[in-house]
């Protein structure tokens, strides 16, 4: 759902800075260096680095994550971020209890703000995240494959409320997780009048309308990953189904199946490849904006919808110098009606390069830009923190 970058705007650098699978954050290390004055520079080889500031935050941190998603056009979000002191001492690294704030502006209109807190209950076992967001979304709609908009999109705007709530626990010791999410998302829907077209706006006037979505997220996960920002090697998957019903107070009764899969496969000590494959299945009537989407880097959001969506992406990346790096990367998506119509869908492709330096070792966290160009037309460039798959 098109809401979900609007709530991982914000919370972007929370799940960064309260990971428990960030590699290299030795609790013990972290204490050692407590009265040292703050650096932004290694000891190790004197490069530029911001582990230990990431590391030793206490109090309210203030974050500012640019946006660059070509539906929206440029922007930034800002957050407060305020890290709750820990009573109880732990033999593991236990991450903070986070509470935060955030907005975010784009140069098309759009806008969004609202609050959250992420918490963890004993020995790292169980995580929730709780968020409230206002977000008013102004983008294009295509159509979901009507031959019309597709070449003439109409611009909607969505003006909502949104509600997350958030809980996962590991199974034991082994690397599976199980979890759900609430999700109640109350959108005021209306479309932009054309002008010189009375009879098409009259239209349009009648389909402005209020949808509410209220839905449960059940799933499981299996995470091998070395590092959950920026992995060099393992696995990710996971299967999760999105179910919206009456029952729960949704306009609609329809549900979205994802499986996701992402592999990390180093090649030699400097090449490293990783692939991507997501695949999201609707199943019932659900609002126009519920649609899954191809999303590609170079291809705006709800570019391309469809009742199904399936996406495969690799990127690989080298390490030419030091703590720099350059990418490449490639990908192809298929948003279609049923499987027996999958040669008719919309088809999107990608083609980009990028460059990555190692923001912070001690948590394994790259940082650079991407610029991507969707088929052979588009063009969009991404200021990128951690992965571009980052989950």
């Amino acid at each position: 759902m098109f809401l979900n970058r609007f709530i991982s705007l914000s919370i972007l650098i929370l799940l960064v800075l309260t990971s428990p699978f960030a590699a290299g954050q030795d609790p013990a290390a972290s204490k050692s260096s407590e009265k040292q004055k703050l650096s932004f520079k290694d000891p190790e080889d004197g490069a530029i680095d911001l582990s230990q500031f990431l590391l030793e935050a206490h109090g309210v941190l203030p974050v500012i994550i640019p946006i660059t998603e070509p539906a929206l056009g440029y922007g930034a979000g800002v957050a407060l971020l305020y890290f709750h002191n820990r009573k109880k001492e732990y033999d593991s690294y236990v991450p903070p209890n986070v509470s935060g704030i955030a907005g975010l502006a784009t140069e098309n209109k759009t806008w969004g703000a609202g609050a959250f807190h992420r918490h963890i209950f004993g020995e790292n076992r169980v995580r929730t995240m709780t968020a409230v967001f206002k977000p008013d979304v102004r983008i294009d709609y295509y159509g979901n494959n009507n031959p019309i908009l597709r070449d003439n999109p109409v611009g909607i705007q969505l003006d909502s409320w949104v509600i997350l709530q958030k809980a996962e626990v590991r199974l034991g010791d082994s690397k599976w997780y199980a979890g759900a999410s609430y999700t109640f998302f109350n959108t005021e829907v209306s479309f932009d009048t054309i002008p010189g077209r009375p009879v098409i706006n009259e239209i349009l006037k009648r389909l402005n309308t209020n949808s509410r979505i209220s839905a449960i997220r059940p799933g499981m996960a299996y995470d091998s990953r070395d590092n959950a920002f920026t992995p060099a090697q393992g696995l990710l998957g996971e299967v999760t189904v999105n179910i919206a019903a009456q029952w729960l107070g949704s306009s609609d009764n329809f549900a979205t199946l994802h499986t996701d899969l992402f592999s990390y496969l180093p090649v030699s000590d400097r090449l490293n490849s990783a692939w991507r494959f997501q695949g999201s299945y609707l199943l019932g009537e659900a609002p126009f904006y519920a649609y899954p989407f191809v999303g590609l880097r170079g291809i705006p959001a709800m570019r391309y919808q469809g009742n199904n969506t399936l996406v495969a992406e690799t990127e690989w990346t080298y390490n030419v110098y030091k703590r720099w790096s350059v990418l490449g990367f490639t990908g192809v998506g298929n948003a279609f009606s049923d499987f027996g119509q999958f040669g008719g869908g919309d088809v999107a492709w990608n083609l980009g390069t990028g460059f990555r330096y190692k923001i912070a070792r001690l948590l394994g966290i790259n940082m650079g830009m991407d610029f991507a160009w969707g088929n052979g037309e588009e063009f969009a460039f991404y200021v990128v923190f951690g992965t571009s798959w980052l989950r």
